[in-house]
């Protein structure tokens, strides 16, 4: 439940106010499990197919969209079903996320009842969990899933389906795409994380991208207003942000320590309005905001007057910042953050205010051996020889 303006906003009223029905969020989720269910990963081998639909999110705020998508997927359930038969012994639920946190419920709940407890009559061998939703969505289901033990781990795939409004942490570009790679055209790769760890915090993960400074205010108060727009918001409040911004967190020096990916330890420092950092390169945020467009995953960027802000950040959309003056670029396994002052931080696409006395704050990309199921268009990169797949 999210209180905007003193309103209470829940899953019901959200449907209601956009005409898309529970009913429509569920029939797509069943019809995407369906899909699974029939996948080449599993020929011979039982299946539990879980799809876990958040029906907030920004996919169901087009009722026209929703409805197109269940006309063609209808068809191609119909087709498939007719052509493949699933394994009697596998299994379909779909779970409705009624509220912000509860994906990750979901995802504990199917780990405690269907994986953890042993003796569990005919439980099929593997899980597969689809996440129908944002990038809000995929990082709660991965972050229940991410310290379950090697043994769990190895009976669990997880497909993140583009629902969201960025879809920038999905595992295919659109849903057409995600119905061919259920259907034989994917192939299963380890996510890789970033696990942040402010100073007086538990551990977060994040598996796209977290930053600190302006944009991950812009995050902030995007999340505070999306519900109420069907337009890209994010880039409306960085436009206006870039005015008011610097009043209310005046810039003043933060300090980077940087581990590079051969070992060596590089420290910088200055007034940096904005840093990012990355799993991998190649990454996008905020909708597809270009903020690591080449093989680095460290992007800072200093302070600068008012014309060379504006000039910048239409660069960054399009990812044609990187050569700019004041843009710091590095290849980076970890990054230790120093401040003395109040800033927000982001990650994939959530915020949180970190106060003074939570610096440091250190990130360091860590292997979660989370499995997921990705399109034939992915990526790799690689840090000291090893292949880091992009996810």
């Amino acid at each position: 439940m999210l209180d905007l303006g003193g309103l209470q906003y829940t899953t019901d009223m959200f449907l209601n106010m956009r005409s898309v029905s529970v009913e429509d969020a569920r029939e797509i989720g069943a019809s995407f499990a369906e899909l699974a269910v029939r996948s080449k990963l599993f020929p011979r081998t039982p299946v539990h197919v879980h799809a876990i639909v958040s029906p907030t999110s920004g996919f169901f705020r087009h009722p026209v969209q929703v409805q197109e998508t269940l006309s063609w997927l209808r068809m191609i359930v119909l087709d498939t079903a007719l052509a493949v038969e699933p394994n009697s012994e596998s299994r379909v639920s779909v779970h409705i996320a009624r509220y912000k946190g509860h994906p990750g419920i979901l995802a504990g709940e199917i780990v405690e009842t269907l994986i953890l407890r042993e003796g569990i009559q005919g439980d099929p061998p593997y899980h597969f969990i689809l996440s129908l939703g944002g990038d809000g969505t995929h990082q709660e289901i991965l972050n229940t899933l991410v310290d379950l033990p090697q043994e769990v781990l190895e009976r669990i795939i997880v497909f993140r389906l583009p629902m969201g409004t960025g879809n920038d942490g999905a595992d295919t570009e659109d849903l057409a795409s995600a119905a061919k790679c259920l259907l034989g055209e994917g192939r299963l790769k380890e996510v890789w994380s970033l696990r942040i760890q402010p100073e007086g915090f538990k551990g977060i993960y994040a598996f796209n991208i977290a930053s600190i400074g302006i944009d991950a205010f812009v995050t902030h108060t995007a999340n505070q207003l999306k519900t109420r727009f069907n337009t890209d918001i994010y880039r409306k409040i960085a436009d206006v942000s870039v005015l008011f911004y610097p009043f209310l967190f005046p810039t003043r020096t933060l300090g980077i320590d940087i581990t590079l990916t051969d070992g060596r330890v590089e420290q910088v420092s200055g007034k940096y309005v904005l840093a990012a950092f990355g799993v991998s390169g190649h990454r996008s945020y905020g909708n597809h905001k270009w903020i690591l467009p080449g093989e680095e995953n460290l992007c800072a960027i200093l302070d600068r007057s008012f014309g060379k802000k504006l000039q910048l950040k239409n660069l960054l959309y399009t990812g044609k910042h990187v050569h700019q003056e004041g843009v710091l670029v590095r290849k980076a396994r970890g990054v230790r953050l120093h401040y003395d002052a109040s800033l927000f931080l982001q990650y994939d696409g959530e915020a949180i205010r970190l106060e003074k006395e939570n610096f440091p704050c250190s990130i360091e990309i860590v292997p979660t051996r989370i499995r997921t199921l990705k399109g034939s268009n992915g990526r790799k990169q690689r840090l000291e020889g090893i292949p880091i797949s992009v996810s």
